[in-house]
């Protein structure tokens, strides 16, 4: 592809949706037995946050650009192939949730259709998205964090980004001008005590076996 036609080339949005399901394999709640045996059960909660920070890539040089943060993520525009977004996605612990397992599920949403089903599985590969070291994608899709996120003295706990970029492929060409497009980041948090993951050969964690996560009452 040459320079002037890359240039010409436009992703006229790239938003990032962040969205946060917490919950577990009980139904949390507070019994009351009776005034003599009352039991609170614990509970999971969590957020997902998200940060963009323009620089340079300090092994490449490569340029790296920011977005804007809205109330649905980060939105980028003005974007052609070869691009290198900062995108910076953790999960934490809030209130007075118990220590957790966490994963997230990522998806591609491409409502005018302009994206092939092998361009999305690309925007989700390691060519795209720079996974961190403490995350491994498990062959459900899901993407693991290998330590349980336990709260500290502060109350607080955050795990390390997902990833910090998504890499725009060079080799997108005019089919992709002006698409619109959106990666949708859904967490899951399930309490540790009592609850062992699956594990790979390598001895890290892909899998939660047949766990159903419910959606925690508000």
């Amino acid at each position: 592809m040459t320079k002037k036609k890359k240039g010409a080339i436009l992703i006229s949005a790239l938003a990032l949706i962040a969205v946060i399901v917490i919950g577990g394999t009980l139904a949390y709640f507070t019994d009351t037995d009776d005034a003599q045996n009352v039991f609170t059960l614990g509970n999971v909660q969590g957020d997902l946050t998200e940060t963009t920070t323009p620089g340079t890539d300090e092994t490449t040089g490569h340029p790296i650009k920011s977005g804007t943060l809205t109330d649905d993520g980060i939105e980028y525009d003005h974007i052609v192939p070869g691009d290198w977004l900062s995108k910076e996605p953790r999960v934490s612990l809030t209130g007075t949730s118990e220590d957790a397992y966490v994963r997230v599920k990522l998806e591609v949403v491409n409502e005018d259709g302009k994206l092939a089903d092998d361009q999305k599985l690309q925007l989700l590969s390691a060519e795209c998205l720079n996974y961190g070291s403490d995350w491994v994608v498990g062959t459900d899709g899901y993407v693991y964090y290998q330590t349980i996120l336990t709260r500290d003295a502060n109350k607080t706990s955050q795990t390390t980004p997902v990833f910090t970029l998504v890499k725009i492929p060079e080799t997108w060409g005019n089919k992709t001008a002006d698409v619109n497009f959106s990666i949708k980041i859904t967490a899951d948090l399930i309490q540790s005590d009592n609850f062992t993951p699956g594990h790979n050969a390598a001895g890290q964690i892909d899998s939660w076996g047949g766990v159903t996560i419910e959606k925690a009452a508000q």
